[in-house]
């Protein structure tokens, strides 16, 4: 078995493994905004030789290469959570993964999955076949607002596992004070926008602003994912959902300042740009807690210091990835996203 690493280590994006073995596969082919070349180093022959491409989940650093795979010969069949599927529409050699079962067989080729605690759709893989055993962690998060099936007696001959904190390590009561402090004082005077994923934080940080006495607004594109969130608690607990939904539907005040949840993590668009500069002009503050891509917007902003940058944990630290390890049989560990 050998694993040819497409992108992702060393570098934060475009995360893509091939595994070359009695069966090929590739396991996510994602993007990296800000690079000359932001798509994955795989070759022709092997993307064409390539059986499977395994998604962990929807976001664009881990799926946003799909049509530049195809385009590159890959005809395989593509597995995923039905939420994540959907961001390739119009590909039809595709395997949705049942929400009532963990495991996938595929003849010579068995997998195991679950719920890696990331966002909606997003999972984990314990994929097999005869000469190889690997383990792609996904992004993977033990204590966030999303559910979670932890990774624990596994044994593979190689296991990638997130690590994007890298050496940074965290406590997330330590993370939640610091923000709430932060927004707290910036909300005394002027109001504050968090550019988030649409699919991610965005839970954590609306159910940890239920704290806080100020209004809270959706754009659209949020406001669009919190109504189709499903509500049989698969994905989010029941009891979060309901948290979210007091927050997002209380009454407005207009005496109250108000904390603006934008989908735009990176503020890529010029809507992000502009409501970012409204927000500072009027006296308020803009608050980043992921990953800022260079060159991007947010780096700049951050780099200015007209941004605050406060990192809240979606990932694993490194103390997090080797405690994982710990606790299953890995014989040689990959990290990436650091």
């Amino acid at each position: 078995m050998n694993l040819i690493i497409g992108g992702g280590v060393h570098e934060h994006g475009r995360n893509c493994f091939y595994i070359r073995s009695d069966i090929n596969y590739i396991v996510d082919c994602g993007v990296m905004r800000g690079a000359d070349y932001p798509f994955p180093h795989l070759s022709r022959s092997d993307i064409s030789s390539a059986e499977y491409l395994f998604l962990t989940h929807s976001h664009e650093d881990h799926t946003g290469a799909f049509d530049w795979l195809t385009g590159h010969g890959f005809r395989g069949t593509v597995i995923g959570s039905e939420e994540t599927l959907k961001q390739i529409s119009g590909y039809e050699n595709c395997v949705t993964l049942s929400k009532n079962s963990s495991r996938l067989n595929l003849g010579e080729l068995t997998v195991r999955y679950g719920r890696s605690g990331h966002c909606v759709g997003s999972l984990w893989y314990d994929i097999r076949t005869k000469s190889s055993k690997a383990l792609f962690s996904g992004d993977y998060c033990e204590n966030s607002c999303f559910n979670v099936d932890k990774i624990r007696g596994v044994e593979a001959d190689i296991a990638v596992i997130d690590c994007a904190f890298g050496n940074f390590y965290y406590v997330r009561a330590a993370q939640e004070k610091q923000i709430l402090d932060f927004a707290q004082n910036v909300l005394k005077t002027g109001n504050l926008l968090l550019p988030v994923p649409k699919n991610g934080r965005a839970v954590d940080l609306i159910s940890l602003f239920s704290m806080i006495d100020c209004n809270i607004s959706i754009d659209e594109k949020l406001y669009n994912f919190f109504s189709d969130l499903p509500a049989d608690g698969y994905w989010v607990n029941k009891s979060v959902i309901k948290k979210i939904n007091e927050n997002l539907y209380r009454d407005c005040l207009n005496y109250k300042r108000t904390a603006f949840f934008l989908a735009d993590a990176q503020l890529f668009s010029d809507e992000g740009r502009r409501a970012a500069e409204s927000v500072l002009n009027s006296g308020g503050s803009v608050l980043f807690t992921g990953h800022a891509d260079k060159g991007g917007e947010a780096e700049k902003l951050i780099s200015r210091g007209t941004g605050k940058y406060i990192p809240y944990n979606a990932h694993m630290c490194k103390l997090d990835a080797d405690r994982l390890a710990s606790e299953n049989k890995f014989k040689k560990v990959v990290y990436f996203h650091s």
